[in-house]
C-alpha cells in the first residue's frame, strides 16, 4: 500500500524476499529484444540519448554483460557482444545533436557512440576522434558550459574512462586519453563554483556536485585533495531523515532516488571514500543514515529504473539481503501486476539503460553474479 504522497510503497514485507536473479536477467533481456529489437523501422520509436536511453544505451548493457559473463551466457544463439554491435549499429540512423560544452555528457549520442565503438571494434582511431572533442567540450576557461554528468563535462570523463578501460595495454592510446582526461578535469576545477546547472546549485549524482566530484576523482584520483573542502561542506547538507536535497538552498525532503537524493549520494561516496581518508568516519555516518532512509522510503512508485526507481535505490544498499529484497519488487510478475508493462514497445524509454529494462537487467546481473553494487554508466569503470 502506498503512502498518501504516493512516492513510495511501505516496505513492511517479512521475511526479506529474494528471487532467481539469473532468471529475471534473462526475462529482462527477452523483453528488450521483443519490444525494441535491433531493427530500424519507422515505428521503432528510438530516441537517441547516448548511454541514458536509446539503442546505444542498450548496446552498452550488452557490452558490459559480455565482459562479466563472457562466453558462458549466450542470448538467443548469439553472443552478448554480437547483440551489443547490433544495437550499436542503429545509432547511424539516429538524429545526433552536435557536441558542445552544454551537450557533452553521457547523454551525448555522438560521444557515447565513439567511446563504445572504439572498445568494441578495438579501433584506436575512434579514440582519437573521441579525444578530439576535448577542445570543444572544455572551451575557454572564462566561458560557460555544463560540468555535470548527464549533459556536461563530468559525463565526458566517464566516456573517456570507458575508452581507457578498453585500451589499457595500448600505451600510446592511453596517453592520448589521459591527456584529454587531465584537460577536462582541469577545466571543471577551474570553473566558477558552486557548480550550477540551468541556474540551480544541484547536489546529487545526475546534475549536481556529488556527481561531478565522483567523476573527477575516479578519473584523476590526485584531484581529491583539492575537492576535500567542497565534499566536507556538502556532507553537511544531509537532512535529518538521512536523505539529501536535490538542490541548494534545500527545499522539501521528498526525492529518494539516484538522480536526486540519498541513493545517488551513497553510490558516489562508496566509490570515492578511499580518496578522502580524513573524512572516512563522517562518510560512514552519512552513508548509514542515508541507507536507513532508503530502506524506509526506497520502494518507489515511479517506473522501476536506475535513474528514479527502485533498482537504482537497491544498488545503493550495502546489505545484500536488503538489496535482494528491493529487487524482488521489480520482478516480471510485479511489473505485470503493477501495470508497468503496459508501456512496453511504445518507446525506448521502456528499455533504456537509465529509464527502464536495460537498467533493471544490469541490477539483476549484479545480483546474479554477486558483483560490487556499482551503477553502470556512472561508476562501474
Amino acid at each position: 500500500m502506498s503512502t498518501p504522497a504516493a512516492r513510495y510503497f511501505q516496505n513492511s514485507a517479512v521475511p526479506l524476499q529474494r528471487v532467481d536473479a539469473h532468471e529475471e536477467l534473462l526475462a529482462s533481456l527477452t523483453r528488450i529484444n521483443a519490444y525494441n529489437p535491433p531493427v530500424q523501422t519507422c515505428s521503432t520509436g528510438w530516441a537517441f540519448s547516448g548511454l541514458y536511453q536509446g539503442p546505444t544505451s542498450v548496446a552498452y548493457l550488452f557490452y558490459r554483460l559480455s565482459q562479466i559473463y563472457g562466453p558462458e551466457l549466450n542470448f538467443k544463439g548469439q553472443s552478448l557482444l554480437d547483440w551489443a554491435q547490433a544495437y550499436l549499429d542503429l545509432g547511424i540512423y539516429g538524429k545526433q545533436r552536435p557536441v558542445d560544452e552544454n551537450h557533452c555528457g553521457i547523454a551525448s549520442e555522438i560521444l557515447a557512440q565513439l567511446a563504445l565503438r572504439a572498445v568494441i571494434e578495438e579501433d584506436p582511431s575512434l579514440v582519437q576522434q573521441l579525444c578530439s572533442y576535448a577542445g570543444v567540450v572544455n572551451g575557454d576557461i572564462g566561458g560557460g558550459g555544463s560540468n555535470e554528468w548527464l549533459y556536461g563535462r563530468a559525463g565526458y570523463l566517464y566516456l573517456l574512462r570507458v575508452a581507457r578501460a578498453g585500451f589499457q595495454n595500448d600505451a600510446k592510446t592511453s596517453r592520448v586519453i589521459d591527456k584529454s582526461i587531465q584537460a577536462t578535469v582541469q577545466r571543471i576545477l577551474a570553473s566558477k563554483q558552486p557548480w550550477t546547472w540551468h541556474g540551480k546549485q544541484y547536489v546529487g549524482a545526475a546534475h549536481g556536485t556529488f556527481g561531478i566530484i565522483c567523476q573527477v576523482v575516479l578519473s584523476s584520483p590526485t584531484s581529491a585533495s583539492s575537492l576535500e573542502p567542497v565534499l566536507r561542506d556538502l556532507l553537511q547538507t544531509q537532512f535529518p531523515s538521512g536523505n539529501f536535497p536535490s538542490s541548494l538552498p534545500a527545499g522539501s525532503d521528498k526525492l529518494v532516488q539516484f538522480c536526486h537524493g540519498g541513493p545517488g549520494v551513497v553510490v558516489v561516496l562508496r566509490s570515492i571514500q578511499e580518496y578522502f581518508p580524513s573524512l572516512r568516519n563522517q562518510i560512514d555516518t552519512v552513508v548509514s543514515a542515508a541507507q536507513r532512509d532508503m530502506w524506509k522510503r526506497g520502494l518507489l512508485t515511479k517506473e522501476p529504473c536506475l535513474c528514479h526507481g527502485t533498482p537504482g535505490n537497491a544498488l545503493a544498499l550495502d546489505d545484500d539481503a536488503q538489496f535482494q529484497h528491493l529487487m524482488a519488487f521489480t520482478t516480471s510478475e510485479l511489473l505485470e501486476s503493477q501495470g508497468w508493462l503496459e508501456e512496453a514497445g511504445k518507446s525506448d524509454g521502456f528499455v533504456g539503460l537509465f529509464t527502464g529494462e536495460a537498467g533493471r537487467a544490469w541490477a539483476w546481473a549484479v545480483a546474479d553474479k554477486g558483483l560490487e553494487k556499482a551503477c553502470i554508466g556512472f561508476n562501474d569503470v
